[in-house]
C-alpha cells in the first residue's frame, strides 16, 4: 500500500464550557484511528471550532485522506478547500441513518450538493456512511456513496477512575447511557426496566449520561425521564459525560445494560459493555450481538426474557462469552475493509 495519512476532523463541542473528548464521534474517529495506527497506517483525529480551521489542520498534517464526521461543513467551504489541497480525498463519513438525518433540514440538500461538486466541478469529495444498511439506502438514489465501518478498539492500558455505585443486593443497576434523543428510546426503557425491577423485588437505579449540551438540546426527553421516577420509589441516577477510560469503569458495575434504540448506525455504548464483560440487551437495529439479547421493540415480553437471562449466573457468562467472540469477528472484517479499500482509493 502506497503511504496513507489519513485525518479525522470532528467539529468541536464544549460541555461546561471546556472542549469534549468523551462524546460519540470523538471516540468514534479515535478508535478507527487506534486501528490503523496498529496497522502502520498514519492517522490522526482532531476537533476544530468551525469551517475556517480545516485548511490549517489539513496544511499542518497533509493527509492524503481526510474524513470529516458527520455533516457539518458547508459544500461551499469545499469549494475553497480543494484548491488548496488538491491531493487530498475528502470524505463525508455520515453517522446517521435516515430517522436522525431527517432531523436536520439541510442533510439531503447537502449531500446532494456535494455531489454536484464532484460530478459536475471534478472535486475529489465523496460522501460515505458507516452503516452498511445506510449505504444501501442512499446507493438506491446516489452514485459512487462509500462504505466505512466502525471499529471498535478502545485504548484499556489507560486506566480511568472508579464511579462509585450502590452495588448493595437490592439494587438493579441498569444503565441506560448515550446522548437523550428521542430515537433513543429511553423514556420506554425506563418503564420496561421499572417494571421489570418490581417482577424481582428491587429496588431499580436506572443510569443515564447528562450534560448541558442534553439539557440544552434534548430537555424534553431528560424532563420526561426526571418526572418517571418522581412519582415511584426506583431511582433515576444522572452521570456527567465523561472520558471514555472513566465512562467504562462505570459500565463495569452495571448488571446489564439496555441500548433499545429506535435507529442506530453503530452504538459504542453496546460495544462499551461487552468490552467491560458486561451483558447488553440491544434493539434490532445493533447487530453482533448475541440474538437471545436482540430484542423486537414491539414484543415487551421479548426485553423481559432478555433481562432475565442477564439475571441468571449461568447464561450471563456464555452471553458475555458470545459477545465478545461477534464483536472481534466484526473488528477483523471491519479492520480488513478499511485497509482492503484505502489501499485502492
Amino acid at each position: 500500500m502506497d503511504e496513507k495519512r489519513i485525518l479525522f476532523i470532528i467539529k468541536e463541542r464544549k460541555v461546561c464550557g471546556i472542549k469534549s473528548a468523551s462524546y460519540g464521534l470523538v471516540n468514534s474517529a479515535q478508535f478507527v484511528a487506534n486501528a490503523l495506527i496498529k496497522r502502520g497506517i498514519d492517522a490522526k483525529v482532531v476537533q476544530v471550532v468551525d469551517n475556517n480551521f480545516i485548511d490549517k489542520e489539513v496544511h499542518n498534517y497533509k493527509p492524503t485522506h481526510c474524513f470529516i464526521e458527520a455533516l457539518w461543513v458547508t459544500p461551499s467551504k469545499f469549494v475553497e478547500l480543494a484548491p488548496l489541497h488538491p491531493n487530498v480525498k475528502w470524505i463525508i463519513r455520515i453517522h446517521s441513518m435516515v430517522p436522525f438525518l431527517v432531523s436536520e433540514g439541510m442533510s439531503f440538500d447537502w449531500i446532494n450538493e456535494y455531489q454536484k461538486l464532484r460530478t459536475e466541478r471534478g472535486i475529489n469529495l465523496y460522501v460515505s456512511c458507516n452503516n452498511d444498511k445506510m449505504y444501501k439506502d442512499l446507493s438506491s438514489v446516489y452514485k459512487d456513496i462509500l462504505y466505512y465501518p466502525n471499529i471498535y478498539d478502545p485504548n484499556y492500558d489507560v486506566v480511568g477512575e472508579k464511579i462509585e455505585v450502590n452495588k448493595s443486593e437490592g439494587v438493579l443497576n441498569v444503565g441506560a447511557f448515550g446522548a437523550l434523543r428521542v430515537l433513543k428510546n429511553h423514556c420506554q426503557q425506563a418503564f420496561w426496566s421499572i417494571d421489570f425491577a418490581n417482577k424481582i423485588n428491587k429496588t431499580l437505579h436506572f443510569h443515564i449520561n447528562v450534560s448541558e449540551h442534553e439539557v440544552e438540546e434534548t430537555s424534553p426527553v431528560l424532563k420526561n425521564l426526571r418526572c418517571i421516577f418522581k412519582n415511584s420509589n426506583h431511582k433515576l441516577i444522572e452521570h456527567p459525560w465523561m472520558a471514555h477510560e472513566n465512562f467504562i469503569q462505570l459500565v463495569k458495575q452495571m448488571d446489564f445494560g439496555v441500548q433499545l434504540s429506535f435507529s442506530e448506525t453503530f452504538c459504542i455504548v453496546a460495544f462499551d459493555f461487552v468490552g467491560m464483560k458486561v451483558p447488553v440487551i440491544v434493539s434490532q437495529d445493533i447487530n453482533n450481538i448475541d440474538p437471545k439479547l436482540t430484542v423486537n421493540l414491539s414484543c415487551p415480553d421479548d426485553v423481559y426474557k432478555a433481562m432475565s437471562l442477564c439475571m441468571n449466573k449461568n447464561i450471563k457468562n456464555k452471553l458475555i462469552r458470545k459477545n465478545t467472540e461477534l464483536l472481534k469477528k466484526y473488528n477483523l472484517f471491519a479492520c480488513g475493509y478499511w485497509l482492503h479499500t484505502l489501499s485502492s482509493f
